[in-house]
């Protein structure tokens, strides 16, 4: 730099004060860029929130129109979420935003809180609505009010519109545009005279706002939880138990497939007596509750018991622990006669001791163990076992840590091995630490759970086509592409269909027989002859869910002499009123991928294949029984001192009156090949029960007990080599045949020639 010292230093200073102007400067703009974006981001999200949803109103602003907001009073009634529209009737209800439809039915609300709906079914829709109209008007209700109701997901919100009138039923699935004509404006509510709809707006089942999505001031309140007892009185957690158990009794028409009347009486007495006179804590009474549903269980039947921390437990600094060593039952061969208790998952330090077979934990043997959470068990029928087989190998640690409660920091575990060897380890936080390979125990909790949608169809190879499903509660337009792919293995004579219905808890009972009647065609083989039961019309037991005095079941139930309950006897089936396209049939080998958490509905389209020898049953003894389920309607019963609810199975469904064999009562359905739980498959990288079923088709495996089957297979195989090979002889014979005129044509015209 030249010049002199002086200006040279002058020149620097200037340098750096101009630099700090600058990275001054150069703050001031970024900060206020930032401020001006952040201001920008939360307007433009606001305004974005206020102007996501169109006013569903054709020809309306939003907030015009409005009856009632929530927290309004229709009459005596409170509204709590509801926000009631006016218009002349007949006019367009428009889509508020891009969604797919979840639910579109006939619906009548006989309360704010309560109503009936109905979809079509099967019916025609002039049929369905004509038969409608004529139950209403017995019943001296307003038809006006019987109306549609569609469901519309919309991000993770559901807007539910009450009140249309179409001509036809939208199918769920269906996907919507924004400002899409959905109907016309009806009737909602029957307490409101005049013309309107109604929307309402859930997220994850609960109920949501549903104005500020329209940019309206918001009237609605979510329920402030209040606090909740952690003890009981003795009358208190009495009353519960005596509600709970009286509504059972009287409700439940399965009750003789698990006891008699007197034990179960004597049952109810004995676990009173278990309620000290001084009271009882309420996660104990939340155990008693599932000693309880352990008694009475069924694969319909649950009693839900949250206990909220107790704060004095944990200001003394007590957690829930659990076994560091996670451990199980399985199968160590081939058949469940060879059960062992096993060291399944350890963290890295441990890990030398999976596998270990363990004798007795803090000196308790292993055996004891087991049986405490085979014995707590729940949500199963009647005589089904493969649910406590998975609940000792997937929660018999965890079952372990809960028996003992919120313990200590430093609670220790002693695990005494088969060897002889003894270890004491701490007890951990978690159900599993973090340094357990947990993927191997959700994996099989997962399987065929996905998460891209509710199915799945793929081809494992040429001759093998995959389709899973991990509910039956389908849209019309899934199930459609579920039957579909079914038909496409018939047309194009796919060899092999497995069909997956593992991990599946069930759903729509419509969905299940269409895709049953898609698989097994339109007459089944063998028929069978069923009813349904109930214990009365009506019942006398306060529940959430049906209307004080009102008849829950019609007069098709009805008394049968010499037998308890009301019956409804089977009708035949008019297979003149199916869908031909539906009821083709697959005529391959289909075999069905069962398991111990394959219920309802997955149980009934896997019976109907085995009991018609249809297919070839691959897993574990479903959760629900075939022969017989007790499902369809519920009564929701509310526990007042306690807060626990339980939801009550109400109709017996008897799928045949006979059982068999190879459908025996009382029991899941039972698989062809049963693949007990081993270690192996814990530790199994794939899909075990999959993979062993693709090696059964390479096998020609194909009904147990039909040996007959494989040697058809294998004769048909013959005689259509035999047909090829006298194919193959008659063209030969035709060639020649070919060859020789030509040849003779040639030598006849050389002739001419000369």
């Amino acid at each position: 730099m030249a010049g002199t010292p002086e200006k040279t230093i002058f020149a620097l200073a200037n340098m750096i004060n101009n630099d700090k102007q600058y990275k001054k400067m150069k703050r001031t703009i970024l900060r206020r860029a930032f401020a001006l974006a952040l201001f920008a981001t939360i307007c433009f999200t606001l305004f974005a929130a206020e102007e996501a949803w169109l006013w569903p109103i054709e020809g309306q602003r939003a907030g015009d129109g409005i009856l009632y907001r929530p927290q309004d009073n229709i009459e005596k009634e409170l509204n709590f979420d509801g926000l009631f529209i006016a218009a002349p009737e007949g006019t367009n209800v428009l889509c508020p935003a891009d969604a797919v439809v979840t639910r579109c039915d006939y619906t009548y609300y006989t309360s704010l809180t309560n109503s009936v709906g109905w979809g079509p079914d099967d019916k025609p829709y002039d049929e369905f609505i004509a038969e409608q109209k004529e139950y209403f008007r017995r019943k001296g209700w307003d038809i006006r009010y019987l109306t549609l109701t569609v469901g519309l997901k919309i991000g993770d919100k559901t807007l539910w519109i009450h009140g249309l009138r179409r001509d036809n039923v939208l199918p769920s699935g269906t996907k919507v545009g924004r400002g899409d004509v959905l109907g016309t404006v009806a009737w909602a509510y029957h307490a409101i005279p005049e013309p309107h709809i109604d929307l309402s707006v859930s997220v994850r089942s609960k109920a949501d706002d549903p104005m500020t999505p329209f940019g309206l001031r918001t009237t609605f309140r979510r329920p402030e939880p209040k606090p909740r007892k952690l003890h009981l009185t003795r009358d208190e957690a009495v009353a519960d138990y005596r509600q709970l158990a009286g509504s059972v009794k009287e409700i439940y028409p399965s009750l003789d497939d698990l006891m008699t009347e007197e034990e179960y009486d004597a049952f109810v007495e004995e676990q009173l007596a278990r309620i000290p006179a001084d009271g009882i804590a309420l996660k104990d009474f939340a155990a008693l509750m599932k000693d309880y549903n352990a008694a009475i269980h069924d694969s319909h039947f649950y009693i839900s018991c949250p206990v909220p921390a107790d704060p004095k437990e944990r200001s003394r600094g007590l957690r829930y622990a659990f076994p560091s060593l996670f451990f199980g039952q399985v199968a160590t061969g081939d058949s469940l006669g060879t059960m062992a208790c096993v060291v399944l998952m350890a963290d890295s330090t441990h890990a030398a001791y999976v596998g270990r077979h363990i004798a007795r934990i803090d000196g308790r043997p292993a055996t004891e163990l087991i049986s405490i959470t085979r014995r707590n068990s729940t949500g199963y029928d009647a005589g089904v076992r493969s649910v406590g087989d998975y609940n000792a190998c997937y929660w018999n640690a965890i079952d372990y840590g809960l028996e003992l409660g919120p313990q200590p920091a430093g609670k220790t575990i002693v695990y005494e091995f088969a060897d002889g060897e003894r270890l004491e380890l701490p007890m951990v936080p978690g159900y599993t630490p973090k340094d357990y390979p947990t993927a191997k125990w959700a994996r099989h909790q997962q399987v065929n759970r996905r998460q891209r949608g509710p199915f799945e169809v793929r081809r494992e190879n040429d001759s093998v086509l995959y389709i899973g499903i991990s509910t039956f509660s389908l849209s019309q337009l899934d199930t459609d592409s579920v039957v579909d792919a079914i038909h496409a293995a018939e047309r194009d004579s796919v060899p092999y269909l497995i069909f997956d219905v593992r991990n599946n808890f069930g759903g729509d009972a419509g969905v299940q027989a269409r895709i049953t009647r898609a698989l097994l065609g339109r007459t089944p083989d063998r028929p069978h002859t069923g009813y349904q039961r109930v214990n009365a019309h009506l019942f006398k037991s306060g529940t959430l869910n049906w209307p004080e005095g009102d008849t829950i079941f019609g007069s098709n139930f009805k008394p049968v002499e010499g037998r308890k309950g009301l019956y409804q006897m089977e009708e035949e089936e008019d297979n003149a009123t199916l869908s031909t396209i539906d009821s083709l049939g697959y005529n391959g080998r289909l075999y069905v991928l069962i398991d111990s958490r394959s219920a309802s509905a997955s149980a009934f389209l896997a019976g109907a294949v085995k009991r018609n020898d249809r297919g070839y049953i691959v897993g574990r003894e479903t959760m629900s029984a075939y022969h017989c389920e007790t499902c369809i309607k519920f009564a929701n019963i509310y526990l007042p001192n306690s807060e626990f609810q339980a939801s009550i199975p109400m109709v017996r469904v008897v799928i045949d009156s006979g059982g068999s064999e190879r459908l025996p009562a009382r029991r899941g359905v039972i698989p062809d090949c049963d693949i007990p739980m081993t270690e192996a498959e814990f530790h199994y990288d794939g899909d075990y029960i999959l993979d062993r079923t693709l090696q059964l088709i390479a096998d020609g495996t194909y009904l147990l007990n039909g040996q007959w089957k494989k040697e058809k297979h294998q004769l048909s195989i013959i005689h259509c080599a035999e047909g090829a090979i006298v194919f193959a002889l008659a063209a030969i014979a035709l060639v020649a045949a070919f060859l020789f005129l030509r040849r003779r044509a040639k030598t006849g015209k050389r002739h001419n020639i000369d």
